[in-house]
């Protein structure tokens, strides 16, 4: 994650660690950019800080690179500042610091354990797109109206059935003394569950519709649908991408799969945290279908 700091921040920080580019010494030359209490900043840093920055021009490049390079900056001069008060021996920063690395080099390794993976056919790419038209060819974007609560009992749940319109819905939170926020968000039939499109196409016109999350319940109401058909090459380009997203996350749970079993004699557990095992599946059941792809 990086910083970010306004400039109120980045004027505190300066004046809190006496000599905010006031230090001495040569300037910086070549490959490095700056140095902060003799401490180097490389073009190579500056280049890793800018990673995934797009620019359009040599001017706004520059602006860019002013932004990472303060950036940076302050970091170590935060960093600097830290070890001074010898943060960086206490058991939390330890603990951080090891989770971070761990972390790291866990997602360095299955990064290296996706390479590899073959690029789906094209023709798979197009058999799923017209297996799948409520995502493609009959793709919709919704504008839908919401009411998010917390969980309600089944009392309040039976106040809900004769709602026909969000303002019903409100009177009855209201009724019950429940909190509510009232939002607007915009539902694309090509990026949602096929198993929620299919609930969306059986609702009639205007129709309430709850579904629960974690910690809450959503009451919604489309306000208004537009068909946006997505079809061509792009949307078989899109699929593909999605498909091969899809087999590679599979290639990769195999692999952590395998990793896991492999290492199962090295693993020993408190025998109150010990995993209970997997209930074994139903003779004759298949595996549920895959889930859609995502890009």
């Amino acid at each position: 994650m990086k910083l970010t700091w306004t400039h109120g921040a980045a004027l505190v920080a300066c004046v809190a660690i006496s000599g905010c580019g006031l230090g001495g010494g040569k300037a910086p030359k070549g490959q490095v950019v700056a140095t902060v209490d003799g401490e180097e900043i490389t073009a190579m840093e500056l280049n890793a800080e800018l990673s995934g920055v797009q620019v359009a021009d040599a001017a706004q490049r520059k602006l860019a690179e002013q932004a990472a390079l303060k950036q940076i900056i302050l970091r170590k001069l935060l960093v600097q500042q830290a070890k001074a008060e010898k943060l960086d021996k206490t058991p939390a920063f330890a603990q951080q610091r090891d989770r971070a690395a761990e972390n790291l080099l866990a997602g360095m390794m299955q990064r290296k354990m996706s390479q590899g993976i073959a690029d789906p056919p094209k023709a798979e790419a197009e058999k799923f797109v017209a297996e799948h038209p409520a995502m493609f060819a009959n793709r919709r974007v919704m504008v839908v109206d919401q009411i998010v609560t917390t969980p309600i009992n089944p009392t309040i749940s039976k106040q809900l059935e004769p709602t026909t319109t969000l303002e019903q819905v409100e009177a009855v939170f209201r009724a019950n003394n429940l909190d509510y926020q009232r939002t607007t968000v915009v539902l694309d039939t090509l990026n949602a569950p096929p198993a929620f499109i299919t609930t969306l196409e059986k609702l009639p016109p205007g129709e309430i519709f709850v579904f629960p999350r974690p910690g809450a319940v959503i009451v919604n109401q489309i306000r208004d649908t537009r068909s946006t058909p997505f079809i061509g090459d792009r949307a078989v380009s899109y699929a593909l991408a999605g498909l091969k997203s899809l087999r590679t996350q599979e290639a990769v749970g195999k692999k952590m799969e395998i990793l896991e079993k492999g290492s199962a004699s090295k693993i020993q557990y408190n025998e109150a945290y010990k995993p209970k095992p997997a209930p074994k599946a139903p003779a004759g059941k298949s595996a549920a279908p895959a889930a859609a792809p995502k890009t």
